[in-house]
């Protein structure tokens, strides 16, 4: 019989790992206590407890500590830093540990709060394994070369939440295109950070969608995460190549009533030249949201320069049964409800 693991009845929804719309959580504090508890109180038993974790014990560690960044970012909350290492120092695998992100932010955020990084380098080689407390000295020893949240791969944005945060996509040895806005100029990919530097506060209006959906009780929003704008919604490319943005995030809203998931897309473009012509980013947006909106499946519009597009999510089950004109209907709908509800940028 397998022992009982410390976290047995503890766990956060999806939800509870948005870091932009961040909620408030009261396991947050049933598991800041639980953790401290076991690194400080079970020296040279570490190892009995990381053999009790089950999968999702070490997912809500990592959003435990993830959370905790967030807290300790806004509130400058100095309990939350040491939360937030002491349990990756408590997961099992190394490579289940968001190093080169989440954790070097918060090594960022701790510095910023006037944490001595050798202290807190020392209790975390004391608490985490072999492998780990390796991979964490490489981490430690590399925060003189990080400036700032964004060479952690992580952006900082401000919406009616508050300060958030949101984990930046990485694209590593693509040998694709990036193609610019309507006119299809290719920009040749290498191994880069995926940019983020809207005009507008972008963020808030992947709120604002999130939110207006939420309301409707029909459908539960994942998580708000960076992403792309796959240049298939708008049959221009072929599948794989990304329309150029100032900033992107995407969302699901999941059906709570057995329909059909969506995914929401909220993008802001930028004015182009091509061939000694000026294209204006308004009106990119507003064509890219014609060519999204005719397509089957999909429905979307434009809001000055920026774009949001809803599109029905494949169903492999088999069960949906939605008929082509009630789908179309029902996204209408949502476009609609998500038109009205969006702030003026």
């Amino acid at each position: 019989m397998s022992p009982l693991s410390p976290l047995a009845g503890l766990s956060y929804e999806s939800s509870d790992d948005d870091l932009v719309r961040f909620r408030a959580h009261p396991g947050d504090h049933a598991l800041s206590n639980i953790v401290r508890s076991l690194f400080d109180s079970l020296e040279g038993h570490r190892d009995d407890v990381r053999s009790a974790w089950r999968e999702e014990d070490t997912d809500t560690l990592l959003v435990f500590a993830r959370r905790r960044l967030r807290t300790a970012y806004v509130a400058h909350d100095a309990r939350a830093i040491n939360d937030a290492l002491d349990a990756y120092a408590l997961v099992t695998r190394e490579e289940d540990v968001p190093w080169e992100s989440w954790f070097k932010a918060t090594l960022v955020v701790a510095r910023e709060l006037g944490f001595d990084p050798g202290d807190l380098r020392e209790r975390f080689v004391r608490g985490a394994n072999d492998a780990g407390a390796r991979r964490g000295a490489v981490a430690f020893d590399a925060l003189a070369r990080v400036a700032d949240l964004s060479a952690c791969h992580v952006v900082s944005v401000e919406t009616t939440y508050g300060p958030g945060l949101v984990e930046s996509t990485v694209v590593r040895d693509q040998t694709g295109r990036n193609w610019g806005g309507i006119t299809a100029v290719p920009v040749t990919l290498g191994q880069y950070q995926v940019p983020y530097a809207p005009r507008t506060n972008l963020a808030q209006l992947a709120v604002d969608a999130a939110d207006a959906l939420d309301a409707t009780a029909r459908v539960r929003c994942s998580p708000i995460r960076q992403d792309q704008l796959v240049a298939t919604n708008f049959d221009l490319v072929t599948s794989g190549s990304y329309v150029d943005s100032l900033g992107c995030f995407s969302f699901f809203a999941d059906s709570l009533e057995g329909g059909t998931d969506v995914s929401v897309t909220v993008a802001e473009v930028d004015s182009e030249d091509y061939d000694d012509v000026r294209f204006e980013a308004n009106e990119l947006a507003a064509e890219l949201a014609d060519a999204a909106d005719a397509i089957e499946e999909q429905a979307a519009f434009a809001q000055g320069p920026r774009l949001v597009v809803l599109g029905a999510l494949p169903d492999f089950s088999g069960e949906r049964e939605d008929r082509p004109d009630d789908l179309a209907r029902y996204l209408a709908d949502l476009r609609d409800l998500v038109e009205r509800a969006v702030t003026t940028p």
